[in-house]
């Protein structure tokens, strides 16, 4: 099944990232009214992509599982590892490098030296200067990870090793809402890795056919969300606070994620599931093509932004002309670069890796299988 709905849903979610940041670079935007409101509920976007990752994910551990008794254990877990691999870092890394060009050219200033390495690599969850929205790539490597080493050691009973990673993660939470834990133990037992878990346990839900749905049930996880808001205070995906002389992550806050955002995140995924499965409601096809430049779209929104205000404020347009008409401008350039790129770059670079490394180019989502387009090769 294509989940058209998760499509959407990516979309959904990719936009409302992009709304928390349309206030940081033209400078009369910084005092809109909408900002208090875009603050409050654009963060959940986030909360979203990570139940949606586990949702996905999931389903493509159980084709991997599957695929182990055709091609064996070795080479399904390479093909698990290396398809996440390509799907991440090539386009990172060019938009990495594009935005090093843009920062020296619209803000130069002195970046946090953070190792280098490290912001390429995706493998510690610091502060990166040049794509900011990179950090929750750190969580999304460090969940395939997981799923591939679980793969590999536990191989059919792969969600043994899951469910044990996560029994962790979930007893370090509770007790580092007492006693907060220091680098890079933050990290590791970050509280927002449970999100991952809620979309497990959606797909789990999914493929063991309960498939019921309730309209008050989508209503009374808007509400949750809506509730939520009131709890989890804008900003507060800050990464790091001094708590007992130490950097940390703000653990209350993450744990509050959870309940507030990654909870009725879960049920909503479940109901636009359901209602796909059943053949009640589809999300328009707008949606589901924005959903598939969905990680372009998250990539390059901030450094477009950055670049275009920045052309705006040497036109000597800011200020002169309506902050408002700038912003959505901003919005419709950072789109379409999106989608070029998703054309020209993502899926290109899917293809080529996928071949060289594969055999076989590699889908653009994870839910796109080559059954889809009339062939039988399995495309995980």
């Amino acid at each position: 099944m294509s989940y058209r709905n998760i499509q959407g849903m990516r979309a959904i979610a990719a936009l409302m990232v992009v709304s928390c940041h349309i206030f940081q670079n033209i400078a009369p935007m910084r005092t809109h009214w909408a900002k208090p409101f875009l603050l409050a509920v654009g963060p959940v976007g986030v909360d979203i992509f990570f139940v949606i990752s586990g949702f996905i994910i999931y389903q493509v551990m159980q084709r991997s599982i599957a695929s182990m008794d055709t091609v064996g254990k070795g080479r399904a877990v390479y093909a698990f590892a290396m398809k996440r691999i390509i799907r991440i870092y090539p386009l990172y890394w060019i938009v990495f490098g594009t935005s090093c060009l843009v920062m020296a050219w619209a803000s130069p200033k002195v970046p946090s030296p953070e190792p280098l390495f490290q912001l390429l690599t995706l493998i510690d969850n610091l502060p990166n200067f040049y794509v900011s929205v990179a950090w929750t790539l750190t969580f999304e490597v460090y969940f395939y990870a997981v799923v591939a080493l679980s793969l590999l050691l536990f191989a059919r009973r792969a969600m043994a090793g899951v469910t044990i990673w996560f029994a962790m993660v979930g007893g370090a939470t509770l007790l580092g809402l007492w006693f907060p834990w220091g680098k890079p133990l933050d990290f590791v037992f970050g509280p927002l890795v449970l999100e991952f878990l809620l979309g497990i346990a959606v797909a789990m839900l999914v493929e063991r056919g309960f498939h019921r749905f309730h309209g008050p049930l989508l209503a009374g996880a808007f509400i949750w969300m809506a509730i939520g808001t009131l709890f989890v205070k804008p900003g507060t995906f800050d990464l790091y606070v001094i708590h007992w002389g130490m950097s940390m992550a703000i653990y209350r806050t993450f744990a509050l994620h959870v309940v507030c955002w990654g909870m009725p995140a879960a049920i909503f995924i479940y109901g636009i599931v359901v209602l796909e499965i059943r053949q009640r409601w589809i999300m328009p096809r707008v949606l589901q093509y924005l959903g598939n430049a969905s990680f372009s779209i998250y990539l390059w929104h901030v450094v477009v932004f950055t670049a275009v205000a920045e052309i705006f404020a040497r036109l000597g347009w800011v200020g002169a002309v309506s902050s408002t008409g700038l912003t959505a401008l901003m919005i419709a350039i950072a789109l379409g670069i999106a989608s070029l790129s998703y054309h020209f770059l993502e899926k290109p670079s899917l293809r080529m890796f996928g071949q060289w490394f594969l055999g076989r180019g590699v889908s653009s989502h994870s839910l796109e299988t080559e059954a889809m387009r009339g062939s039988a090769l399995y495309k995980g």
